[in-house]
């Protein structure tokens, strides 16, 4: 599965994360972050960028017959205007 870059740039900015922030979590080269949402990274990279964001909540969702490519979270559960719960302990 290889996503459009401005898919890999928009999960990136769900979680609120910059570059550096992403590149010092993943152990990817902010450079090859940089390389992958600008679509010029390898295939390779932009997979374990995938799965990194993966791991945080964010999930591709393919493009299929009429629909494009989508990210769903499971971190944002919450509609505008209202504030997010407080996990529950």
């Amino acid at each position: 599965m290889r996503p459009p870059p401005r898919l890999l740039a928009a999960a990136r900015l769900l979680l609120g994360q910059s570059q550096t922030e992403v590149s010092r979590e993943s152990g990817i080269s902010r450079k090859t972050i940089h390389m992958a949402e600008a679509g010029t990274a390898g295939i390779a990279s932009v997979e374990k960028l995938m799965r990194h964001y993966t791991a945080r909540g964010v999930s591709f969702i393919r493009r299929d017959e009429g629909m494009g490519w989508g990210i769903r979270t499971t971190f944002l559960s919450y509609d505008y205007g209202e504030e997010p719960s407080s996990p529950k302990s």
